[in-house]
């Protein structure tokens, strides 16, 4: 677990690093109407974000943007809970967010994890 927080962490600086994000855009934020996920894809045509909290349907939550930085939002009135997730590029390219922990999904890959609290 340590080691995932740490890679997580690491992963994090250099998206800061090799991308410019802005510490603004670091995670998932809990704001009115839910919880607040977003991604620097500049480049992307469509981005959703796919998980748990959406039985995993690709069409559900598609991402508002690109902004003039590039990035990518969505607000998603979820409950209190823990989710796994990932964000969809283009309809083909799986992507973690770098800004929180990630587990394997038993299947050989890995998901992004994120625990939302009242």
């Amino acid at each position: 677990m340590l080691g995932n927080v740490l890679l997580a962490f690491l992963m994090l600086l250099m998206g800061i690093f090799l991308f410019g994000c802005s510490p603004k855009y670091l995670g998932p934020e809990r704001v009115d109407g839910g919880v607040r996920f977003s991604i620097k894809a500049g480049n992307a045509k469509k981005v959703a974000i796919v998980g748990n909290f959406n039985q995993w349907d690709a069409e559900k939550d598609v991402l508002s943007g690109p902004d003039s930085d590039g990035m990518w939002k969505i607000t998603i009135p979820i409950p209190e809970g823990r989710y796994e997730y990932l964000f969809l590029i283009n309809g083909e390219e799986w992507v973690l967010d770098p800004t929180v922990p990630f587990m394997d999904d038993g299947l050989g890959g890995k998901n992004s994890v994120v625990s939302i609290k009242r």
